[in-house]
Order: C-alpha cells, then sequence, then structure tokens
C-alpha cells in the first residue's frame, strides 16, 4: 500500500513538472498576444475566455462534470462550501495582471523571483496549518531545506538581472501575488473535492475569473485608461487560454495526493525546465538557468522524501 503511495506520488510529480512546462508556454503565449494587442487587460480576457469556453464545451459534453457543478451549487446553498470556494478565479486573475503591470518594470527573472517566494511562502503555511481544508501535512526539515533550495535556484536565475532599490514595491507586490496563487490551489482543491470533477472546479474557476477581468477590463475602457489596437491574425497566440484550462483541471486533479508545497515546488521546477527549452529554442541559453535547474529538482527529490517516524 505504502509503495503505491509513493507511486502515485511520484506519478503526481511528474504531471506537476509538465504543467510547469505548460505554464511557462502559456507566459510566452499571453505575452505575445499582449504585446500584439497593446493591452494587457484585453489579452488576459481573451485568455481567460477561452478558457472559459473550453471548459464550458466539455462540460456541456460530460454528464459527471454537469454533476459536479450541481453538486458545488448544492454544496454551497447548504453551507458545506464557504463563499470563498468560488474564489479561485479572482486568485488566478490577480496573478494575470501582476504579471502585466510587474513584469515591465522589474522583468521576468527577478519578477519570478519574488513571486516564487510569495508562493512557497503559502504553500507552506496552506500544508502545515491546514488551510482551506487542505489535509495537514507538517512542514519537516527534508521539506523546508527543498523549499528552500527551489527559491535559491530561483535566486540564481536572477542574479544576471539588475536590482534597484526602487523596486521593493514591485518585489513586495510580486511575493503577495505568489502567496495568493497558492491560495487558488488550495481552493481548487477544496471545489474539485465538493464536485467530485476536476472539469467542474476548472468551470467554476473560469467562470468567475473572467468575469472580474472582464468588469476590470469594461471600467478600464471607460475611463479611457486601456487602449488595443486589433486581435492578431496568428492562431497560436490565442492557445494560451487552452493551456491555462488544462493548467487548472490537473491542478485540482493532483493538488490532494501532493499538498500545495510539492506541487508547487514541481510546478516551479516545470517552469524552469520550460524556460530552458524556449530560450534554447530562441537562442538565449543560459549556464545559470541549468545551474537553478538542477537545484530546483533536488530540493523536489527532497521534499518528496519519505518521512522516518
Amino acid at each position: 500500500m505504502m509503495r503505491s503511495r509513493r507511486i502515485s506520488t511520484w506519478a503526481g510529480v511528474v504531471v506537476a513538472v509538465l504543467i510547469g512546462v505548460g505554464a511557462a508556454g502559456q507566459s510566452h503565449i499571453n505575452g505575445a498576444l499582449a504585446q500584439s494587442l497593446g493591452s494587457g487587460p484585453h489579452a488576459a480576457v481573451i485568455s481567460f475566455g477561452t478558457a472559459l469556453a473550453v471548459s464550458l464545451l466539455v462540460v456541456a459534453g460530460n454528464r459527471a462534470a454537469r454533476q459536479g457543478v450541481r453538486r458545488v451549487l448544492e454544496s454551497f446553498r447548504t453551507g458545506q462550501l464557504p463563499l470563498w470556494g468560488f474564489l479561485g478565479g479572482l486568485l488566478g486573475a490577480q496573478m494575470v495582471f501582476a504579471q502585466t503591470y510587474l513584469v515591465p518594470v522589474v522583468g521576468v527573472a527577478v519578477f519570478m523571483t519574488s513571486r516564487m517566494v510569495g508562493q512557497l511562502i503559502g504553500s507552506m503555511s496552506i500544508d502545515h496549518f491546514g488551510w482551506l481544508g487542505s489535509p495537514v501535512r507538517r512542514l519537516t526539515r527534508t521539506r523546508s531545506i527543498g523549499a528552500a533550495l527551489a527559491v535559491a535556484a530561483v535566486m540564481v536565475i536572477a542574479s544576471g538581472s539588475d536590482v534597484e532599490i526602487q523596486w521593493v514595491g514591485y518585489l513586495l507586490a510580486g511575493a503577495v501575488a505568489g502567496f495568493l496563487v497558492s491560495l487558488q490551489m488550495g481552493v481548487t482543491g477544496a471545489i474539485k473535492l465538493h464536485a467530485r470533477n476536476s472539469f467542474s472546479a476548472t468551470l467554476l474557476n473560469f467562470a468567475v475569473g473572467t468575469s472580474a477581468l472582464l468588469t476590470v477590463m469594461l471600467v478600464g475602457m471607460s475611463l479611457g485608461w486601456v487602449h488595443a489596437g486589433p486581435l492578431p491574425v496568428e492562431p497560436w497566440k490565442y492557445l494560451g487560454g487552452v493551456l491555462g484550462a488544462l493548467y487548472v483541471v490537473l491542478i485540482a486533479a493532483i493538488v490532494r495526493t501532493l499538498g500545495v508545497t510539492l506541487l508547487s515546488l514541481s510546478i516551479v521546477g516545470g517552469q524552469l525546465l520550460g524556460s530552458l527549452i524556449f530560450d534554447t529554442i530562441v537562442g538565449r541559453f543560459s549556464w545559470l538557468l541549468v545551474a537553478g535547474l538542477c537545484l530546483a529538482f533536488i530540493g523536489i527529490g527532497l521534499a518528496n522524501m519519505p518521512t522516518r517516524r
């Protein structure tokens, strides 16, 4: 039984690493879409809206997913599911805005550093204290070392960037955004627990997130703060939403198996691996990224080591 559980956990780690690789690809795609439109909010709405459309199609054709949505709404009606269970989409939407407004100022590497520090702090807190109904997974020495190595991995990569003292506020904002993303993972796991279906959780996530982003975009347009150019003709620039939907489905499926901390560590490793792949393709190979990738995967291995009793 224990061996089967270990195999299941490692299989979940592999899936989480692939999620991270896909997330790296999604960042490149959404960045290209925002650049083509000249508007981050418009790109965010298109990305979330595409994910919502994909989720609607899947749920419409899947009886179990439709039943899952009904179960979630019934759980909310009877008080079994608190209102915070529907906030996962908002927590995901805030990360889109953080990327849109912070990356142009501090750069991707520095933003990723602050985000991942916040995300790991949030993940370890959720697991250790059992927040959001997550199973309690006490913080162990090996897991702490694994998380520290993951933070070191991201900082090694960011060491190639010049950090300015006036960026302190931006770095704190990035850390807060990362912390909130870890809460999104916990909320998504809670929704899936009630729905008993990952697609149901994904639909509710993107329905809330798209509504929030659309509202902000329309308010910005009415005030003259947001403007966008014509839609790009390249089909691949619209794939970010598809990857986003897959991202949430897989997180909902494995977050309870891995716990939020190990899930976050594995996604970090996958994001670094994806960054290495994409940077190599475009001719920006970096040995710092290779070193950071090695540190990250050592950290993942340590975090997944069985606890001695």
